[in-house]
This record gives C-alpha cells, sequence and structure tokens, in this order.
C-alpha cells in the first residue's frame, strides 16, 4: 500500500468512534502504513483529534464541503482505500467510492437503535453496506443488524499496556446522552452521599444531569483522558446500549477495573469478579453492591493484573490489526 488510507468520519467532538479513529491511524502508522484521517465536517472550532494526530505525525483534513472537498482529496491523493466510521462517512465514502473506483472498508459501531431523523440515515447507512468491500462491526450485535455479512473485530489500542493507576476516582466517562446512562450515576451517588463520582464527557444531557446532581458528582467535561486514567480507580459503565466501548479498554489498560451492565460486547471484555464486575443489564440494585464490595477490598491489584492481560491479548495492535490489514488486503483484490 503506497498510496495512503482515508479513515473517514463525521465529528463534532471526541468520543468512542474517535478514540477508535485514533487508536488504529497510530496502530497503521506504527506499521509503516501511509494514513490520513478526514473530518468530513468543518464545525467552526478546534477539534482535539486534530492535535493528538499531528502530535503522532498523522495528516488530518477537515472539509467544508463534504462532498466536493473529498472528491478534491481523493484526485489529489489517489487514496488505495476508504475505511468509514459513521453512518454520514458510511454513505458518502461508499458513493464516492463506486463512483471513483476505491476500494471502501466500512465500521460499524453503534449499538443504540437510533430514532427520528436519524433512523432514516442509520437505514441508509445500513441498506447501503453492500456497496462496501467489506464490513466490520464491533460486536455481535451490531453485525446482526447488518442486512450483509460483516466481520466482528475488536477495538483496539496502538499501546496496550500502561502504568498501573494508583488512583481513587469513581468515575463515569463517556458522552452524557441516554444510551449512555449517566442519570443512573446521579441516582448511586444519591444513595451513596459519602462517595465522589467523577463524569468525564459531554453530550446533550448534561445541563439536565448538572442541573439535578446532588453535592457528591463533580462534572469535568470533556478531557484528555491519558492525564486523567492514573487517578481513577474504578470505572462506571451503567450504559443501556453499548457496542464495545473504547472507554473500557482504555481504563483496563491501565489496570481499572470496569462495573458494567451486560450490554453489547463488554461480555468479551469483562470476566466477572476477574477484571471487573459484569452486571445483569438494568439491574441498578446489583450495580450499587458490586460497587460497595470493590471499596471494601483493601487490596485489588490481582484484578488489575488481569483486566491489564485480557487488552493486551484480545484488543491490542498486535492482536487486531493482522486481522484488519487482511480484510484490507481482501477489499483491495477485489
Amino acid at each position: 500500500m503506497q498510496t495512503p488510507i482515508f479513515l473517514l468520519l463525521d465529528s463534532r467532538q471526541f468520543g468512542g468512534i474517535e478514540s477508535h479513529v485514533l487508536e488504529l491511524a497510530k496502530g497503521l502508522r506504527n506499521h509503516n502504513y501511509p494514513v490520513q484521517v478526514v473530518l468530513l465536517q468543518d464545525y467552526g472550532t478546534p477539534h482535539p483529534l486534530e492535535q493528538t494526530l499531528k502530535q503522532h505525525f498523522i495528516h488530518c483534513h477537515k472539509l467544508k464541503n463534504p462532498l466536493s472537498d473529498l472528491i478534491s482529496l481523493i484526485a489529489r491523493y489517489k487514496p488505495c482505500l476508504l475505511h468509514t466510521h459513521g453512518y454520514k462517512a458510511g454513505i458518502i465514502g461508499r458513493v464516492l467510492g463506486a463512483l471513483y473506483r476505491v476500494s471502501v472498508v466500512s465500521s460499524f459501531h453503534a449499538g443504540e437503535k437510533p430514532k427520528g431523523k436519524l433512523a432514516i440515515y442509520d437505514f441508509i447507512d445500513r441498506y447501503s453496506a453492500c456497496l462496501a468491500k467489506q464490513r466490520i462491526a464491533v460486536s455481535p450485535i451490531i453485525a446482526a443488524r447488518l442486512p450483509f455479512s460483516s466481520h466482528v473485530i475488536n477495538n483496539f489500542l496502538s499501546q496496550s499496556k500502561q502504568p498501573l493507576s494508583q488512583g481513587k476516582q469513581l468515575a463515569f466517562v463517556g458522552r452524557l446522552s441516554h444510551e449512555k446512562g449517566a442519570d443512573r450515576i446521579l441516582e448511586l451517588a444519591r444513595q451513596l452521599p459519602t462517595q465522589t463520582f467523577h463524569l468525564y464527557g459531554d453530550g446533550p444531557e448534561r445541563a439536565a444531569l448538572e442541573a439535578t446532581a446532588s453535592a457528591n458528582v463533580q462534572f469535568h467535561g470533556q478531557q484528555d483522558m491519558s492525564n486523567v486514567w492514573p487517578n481513577v480507580g474504578l470505572l462506571l459503565m451503567p450504559s443501556r446500549y453499548e457496542g464495545l466501548p473504547m472507554a473500557a479498554v482504555e481504563a483496563m489498560s491501565y489496570g481499572i477495573p470496569t462495573i458494567a451492565f451486560n450490554v453489547g460486547a463488554l461480555d468479551k471484555l469483562i470476566q466477572h469478579q476477574r477484571n471487573g464486575y459484569l452486571i445483569p443489564a438494568n439491574d441498578l440494585a446489583a450495580f450499587k453492591q458490586c460497587l460497595n464490595q470493590h471499596l471494601s477490598q483493601a487490596d485489588n491489584q490481582a484484578m488489575q493484573l488481569t483486566a491489564q492481560q485480557a487488552v493486551q491479548q484480545h484488543f491490542s495492535a498486535t492482536a487486531v490489526l493482522p486481522q484488519l490489514l487482511k480484510l484490507y488486503q481482501t477489499a483491495l483484490s477485489h
């Protein structure tokens, strides 16, 4: 692959898909594959992904006009492959790939079923997936929603082993939206007034959550989590819907156990009471019980090490990138 691989996404802020694309770009770059990231829309503010990519010497394009500017980029760089992430990038990338004879690989990340206008885009995205040479889903549930065959491939980290966190914070990390269940953290905080709960991230529910939160909840907004993970002792993930969340993978690379509801593909990552806690979906009482159990234990280092080992074995670039590159080669050969 001498001409670049384009990683396409439409993004306003940093979240799970952005983290996935960053790690994918770093993994490809570390293995000497030319890669460029394309943000399909310039929303008028600096994107946190841009600076991070620059630090890793990965070129990032931010487009004013998704269609015409992407056509110009394709003409200029002649990418060998477009790898799309998210519904807008998927639809546009597959159409232009077909028109300009560029192979397309599409990844599907969303575990929730969207409503309203997004449901229409989601339908078009899934049923236009036939235009991609290869399709990737980050969980079996997402793969089952696609009307065409796909490959389930784990999210991964380009650097899968970090220093073990010595932090103590109870943290929620993710988009402040209904599917992520941040409102459930507020309920836990009301039931456990002596504990402090830290929320990292932003989203449409932030104002409402801040208005109703008790005094033991702290909102930190969007953060560079590489600076935050060393302060975290336990990740709380009370999601209603998930794919395979990058936040949990990142946390476990620092040896931070996760308490999560068993949704999406979290059962591929978390082994109950070995490297974290996997709770039946929506059972907040059981979630609270495991939280108290974890807090009562004086030493959790064995769980920390097991969490870190799970990421290295199954969610590292060494483990996952060869699978992805094989799909790239298959797409290019058709």
